[in-house]
């Protein structure tokens, strides 16, 4: 297995890693189309990144990250929004490989934490989090979303 970089051509992959993510948190499919342009956008933007990890010339896992200034830690943090592994290679490494080339990546562009989230029912998540010697925190207890078209009402 080796980590790479993602590829244009990673997107038909990548949109299947992104499905079995939505069905495992409870989230609505994402269109194919939608996946492969944000993907496209990720790949342009100098400050974010997408790795793939490659197995016998299949993508069985993929990581996003931003790299970005943060006021409430007065630090440079890489963010990590996904994090996906195919379905039959969870606990054999994959994710660990993704996150160890996510901090090194981090580390080269000057950043000093890492912020991850998951939902509290992603009990799976949450221990591979801690086994990387992540501290689970109360700072972020609820995410709250909304419509810019059409706000909730009171805004």
């Amino acid at each position: 297995m080796r980590v790479r970089e993602a590829r244009p051509s990673d997107a038909g992959e990548i949109h299947g890693l992104m499905c079995e993510l939505a069905r495992v948190v409870g989230d609505s499919l994402p269109p194919e189309e939608a996946v492969a342009r944000r993907l496209r956008e990720l790949l342009e933007e100098p400050r974010a990144g997408v790795l793939v990890a490659e197995s016998g010339g299949e993508v069985v896992g993929a990581v996003s990250y931003w790299v970005k200034p943060d006021l409430a830690h007065g630090d440079t943090v890489v963010e990590v929004p996904t994090l996906v592994v195919r379905e039959g290679l969870r606990r054999a490494g994959v994710g660990r490989r993704l996150m160890e080339s996510v901090r090194r990546l981090g580390m080269e562009r000057g950043a000093a934490l890492v912020e991850l989230v998951t939902t509290p029912a992603n009990v799976a998540a949450r221990e591979f989090y801690r086994a990387l010697g992540f501290v689970e925190t109360d700072h972020i207890v609820l995410e709250f979303v909304g419509q810019l078209e059409d706000p909730p009402s009171g805004a």
